[in-house]
């Protein structure tokens, strides 16, 4: 087991005085010894996966399908009776084109057939059980192998490096969870030399609280950000009103769990001089994407795990439309899940090399979710938020927004407003949104004191109540 393993079980109990005393020790222990056998192995693997062709890793990848195929029929009691009951033969499997054979695996097929789904030739006390965070109003939970987290750092670790990320450097969290001297002491910051942290409280950003992580920002001077956009973003905005602004230099924002608008990453990367660096993943470990260096596109990961794009009916999608991302893991062989609807939308790159040589598949980005980010307008049409996004000065005195819609063709925009924001500032909000929509959706200003975040920290832009 690796050091890291051991310590997280007691971590969250552990004095901060303690972990950062115990710090400089830590991290005279080799990596290898730090992270374990697992992430290891993991790590050296994708180093050597950058090297090869791309008719390799599409004969890994048809192996890795096959194998999991017989895997899931032989083992898996769902499995072996869906694939009974439609007459589906595993022999008949040759390669990743052949998955268009099996039905997709529902969040709703997922609750219902939980304990079908675990692997029966695998130890179920070493199985971890995760719950995702609910974002579509229905927390989903489910089983992954014990050495899944530690392939998970190695992928996320791999990802990073394209912007400088070592396992030594130093970040800056703006994330909802709770750290030691929130919990302990009511305290808004800390800095955590164990893990090289710096984790601010983003539910109270308040100006008094923004200056406090301004100047532990300037005197730990951590490397990296690594949060929710909507959390950076106000941050920014303090810093840019902030007499001689932010006298530290991140070496690249690392964005996570929200979707990056392009006004936010514009803005963001304006304000501090850094590039934003957004990946793909979700709760389920079933698919990774990172972006790429040269440019905003994500590449994903082809031994993760296997992406498809389908539309509303269930037809797959090669060309650049928007559908829902389709899921097929190779890492989780406790609980297989095999074509799983996500729930995300996302297009195909249409580009047909990349400036980075990866042969990897490659998306255009992720739009979202079919019910998180969608408004309806009075044709009934669904318009992606990605379409009405931003580029303008017109929410510059705005440090929220967020859409909620209960009524087809009716939309109230909910407004935290920065001090000086008046009736023009809403007027020409209003003119950009209507030509944006060609006037098929009635908007309607709110001005609100605030606009609560999730227990998890995280920011819904698109309240969303209609069944879409």
């Amino acid at each position: 087991m690796s050091v890291i393993n051991t310590v997280k079980k007691i971590y969250t109990n552990i004095p901060l005085w303690l972990t950062n005393s115990f710090a400089p020790f830590y991290y005279l222990i080799p990596e290898t010894k730090r992270y374990g056998r697992v992430f290891e192995t993991q790590r050296r693997y994708l180093k050597e996966l950058e090297l090869l062709s791309d008719s390799r890793i599409e004969e890994l990848v048809n192996i890795q399908f096959v194998n999991l195929v017989r895997h899931a029929y032989e083992n898996v009691p769902y499995y072996h009776n869906l694939f009974d009951e439609h007459g589906i033969l595993v022999s008949s499997f040759k390669d990743v084109r052949d998955i268009k054979k099996i039905p997709f695996l529902t969040k709703e097929l997922l609750i219902k057939h939980r304990e079908e789904l675990i692997a029966t030739n695998i130890d179920r006390k070493s199985l971890q059980y995760i719950t995702t965070s609910g974002s579509t109003g229905n927390p989903v939970g489910f089983y992954v192998d014990s050495d899944s987290t530690m392939k998970e750092w190695a992928y996320t670790l791999n990802l990073w490096e394209r912007v400088g990320y070592r396992p030594d450097s130093s970040r800056l969290l703006f994330r909802g969870k709770t750290f030691w001297a929130q919990k302990n002491k009511g305290e808004n910051w800390q800095y955590d030399a164990f893990r090289r942290e710096l984790s601010c409280n983003i539910f109270d950003l308040c100006e008094e609280n923004l200056e406090q992580y301004c100047q532990a920002i300037e005197k730990y001077k951590p490397e990296f950000v690594h949060g929710y956009m909507s959390a950076i973003n106000i941050l920014c905005k303090y810093i840019e009103k902030r007499p001689g602004g932010l006298r530290h230099q991140f070496k690249a924002i690392l964005a996570v769990s929200e979707n990056v608008l392009v006004a936010q990453r514009e803005y963001i990367e304006l304000i501090l001089n850094s590039r934003v660096f957004s990946f793909y993943g979700h709760s389920e470990r079933l698919v990774m994407a990172g972006e790429c260096e040269y440019s905003n596109e994500y590449h994903i990961e082809p031994l993760y795990g296997f992406a498809e794009i389908v539309d509303r009916n269930g037809q797959t999608i090669n060309d650049d439309s928007t559908g829902e991302l389709v899921s097929t893991g190779f890492c989780n062989k406790g609980m297989p899940m095999l074509r799983y609807k996500t729930g995300d939308m996302a297009s195909w790159s249409q580009k047909v090399t990349c400036n980075c040589g990866r042969p990897h598949k490659r998306i255009a980005g992720v739009h979202g979710r079919w019910k998180q980010d969608i408004l309806v307008n009075r044709d009934g049409a669904l318009v992606s938020l990605t379409a009405i996004n931003m580029h303008s000065d017109v929410f510059d005195k705005i440090l929220r927004y967020q859409f909620y819609q209960d009524t087809v063709g009716e939309v109230v925009i909910k407004i935290l407003p920065r001090i000086g924001f008046n009736a023009v500032d809403e007027t020409k909000i209003l003119k950009q949104l209507n030509e944006k929509t060609q006037g098929k959706i009635n908007y309607k200003i709110e001005l609100v004191d605030q606009i609560p975040l999730k227990k998890n920290g995280k920011y819904t832009i698109v309240n969303q109540q209609l069944k879409v």
